[in-house]
């Protein structure tokens, strides 16, 4: 992006359009270099302590979490949430578990499933599945990219 022709990056609080040189939002007054000691550990204890508003929502990667180690869980455990789990965004990782067991029950079950509902569980369970599965996709495509959102906060000691 650029602004008469400087190079810009966003805020990633507020989403506003900053030069790079810039060292502080001018619409939010967040301090860029301080999210370099953002954390995702710091996050969860943000979440556990209810303070929701000093969580950002950042697709770079924090310093406590390793790139490499995401791409493998999305890629390998994504089925069950497990990119999720690993940067503890627990909601979205437990509705990924959920799905997957309700796909295994549907799949153990199909023979009496399938005679009390006839044709229509079929249809549905195609349809699941395929959503199911292209959410997986398109979590492996944000995390090779680097749209994939983290939890970071910075730590208790400084944020005053």
């Amino acid at each position: 992006m650029a602004i008469l022709g400087r190079d810009t990056k966003k805020c990633p609080r507020c989403e506003a359009k900053c030069l790079q040189s810039q060292l502080r939002c001018p619409e939010c007054g967040l301090i860029f270099s301080r999210m370099e000691n953002a954390t995702n550990a710091a996050a969860v204890q943000r979440f556990k302590e209810k303070d929701k508003e000093a969580v950002l929502y950042v697709k770079q990667v924090p310093k406590d979490k390793k790139r490499w180690k995401l791409i493998l869980y999305t890629v390998l455990l994504g089925l069950f949430g497990g990119g999720y789990f690993y940067v503890r965004r627990w909601q979205r990782g437990l509705f990924y578990l959920l799905g997957f067991a309700l796909l295994v029950v549907c799949v153990v079950f199909n023979a009496q499933l399938i005679s009390v509902w006839d044709g229509v569980l079929i249809e549905l369970l195609g349809i699941f599945v395929g959503v199911y599965g292209v959410a997986w996709i398109f979590d492996i495509v944000y995390v090779c990219t680097g749209k994939f959102k983290i939890p970071v906060s910075l730590p208790k000691e400084e944020s005053k």
